[in-house]
């Protein structure tokens, strides 16, 4: 058996001062679970490197749920993308009957021919309806407001948009 001498053990309290101890040091123990310890202490020199199988699930799953989201983006993006395609195709047929009703300014004739209108276009699968209704001397006497109102149904809510045009005689 070997005897332990009992000898003072200085430690810094601070730069100008020593604190001595007539204690043993005490040894570090080894932790009694696997797990507490250091992987170079569990496995030697050669511990593996690499991920454990929580890890690769935790950034697995951190990874679906963001895949999911930018799926969910790209799905609602490509149904307002329908959407505005939808917007921009009414605007434009009724930019064009609205060039059409607005030569009827310049001809007495035309101009007292004007009625309401009702009109249906399929493009692409889409039926765009339109109804338009003509009041006269509105806003001013001899001119004529037409309210145009243009609906599409793609098997998606029902849409529509509103004109108004006013007509004055330019003969």
């Amino acid at each position: 058996m070997v005897k332990k001498s009992w000898r003072p053990v200085f430690t810094e309290a601070s730069p100008f001062c020593r604190v001595v101890s007539t204690e043993l040091p005490l040894k570090i123990a080894k932790p009694i679970f696997a797990s507490e310890a250091r992987p170079h202490e569990r496995w030697g020199e050669n511990a593996p490197s690499g991920f454990t199988l929580i890890e690769v699930l935790m950034a697995a799953a951190i990874l679906a749920i963001g895949l999911m989201g930018i799926a969910a983006v790209i799905a609602r993006a490509s149904v307002q993308d329908v959407r505005a395609n939808h917007i921009s195709r009414a605007n434009f047929l009724m930019e064009e009957f609205l060039e059409n009703a607005t030569r009827a300014q310049y001809s007495a004739q035309t101009f007292n021919a004007l009625t309401d209108t009702a009109a249906s276009r399929v493009i692409d699968g889409v039926r765009f309806t339109m109804n338009c209704t003509l009041a006269e001397n509105t806003p001013v006497e001899r001119c004529k407001e037409m309210t145009c109102i243009l609906a599409w149904d793609n098997t998606s809510p029902h849409a529509s948009a509103r004109y108004v045009y006013v007509f004055s005689p330019k003969f």
